[in-house]
């Protein structure tokens, strides 16, 4: 029986959390910082992305934070796809981040993660 992808790519322990902020590389950008971290040990293959989000009070209200955190987790949805196996991502929202629009989470999220070298390489 096949889980839930939602589940499977989203980053849980906050020894996670930990280890792409403190050994990752961050990438930042009006509205988001992007962090990333390569897991290169592991063994019989690579494991797929996981992605983590996280928002601060300063984002605003439980209502805003809430919906800052579901855009973002929309656009990892969208670019699942696009990011190479082995990456752990994780996606502050900075406080700005409640004023922008989804295009504008969209295109920034993606200007960050080609500037972190995580999406695959386009093959023309």
């Amino acid at each position: 029986m096949e889980s839930n992808p939602r589940k499977v790519q989203r980053l849980r322990r906050s020894g996670d959390f930990r280890r792409v902020r403190e050994q990752g590389v961050s990438n930042t950008g009006r509205w988001l910082v992007l962090g990333v971290w390569r897991n290169e040990g592991v063994v019989g293959g690579e494991m797929p992305p996981k992605f983590g989000v996280v928002t601060s009070r300063r984002v605003g209200g439980a209502v805003t934070r809430n919906l800052v955190r579901r855009r973002i987790r929309h656009i990892h949805q969208m670019h699942h796809s696009e990011v190479q196996d082995g990456f752990l991502c994780v996606v502050v929202a900075r406080f700005r981040a409640s004023q922008a629009s989804f295009a504008e989470l969209e295109y920034e999220w993606r200007k960050l993660a080609k500037r972190a070298g995580v999406l695959k390489p386009c093959v023309s």
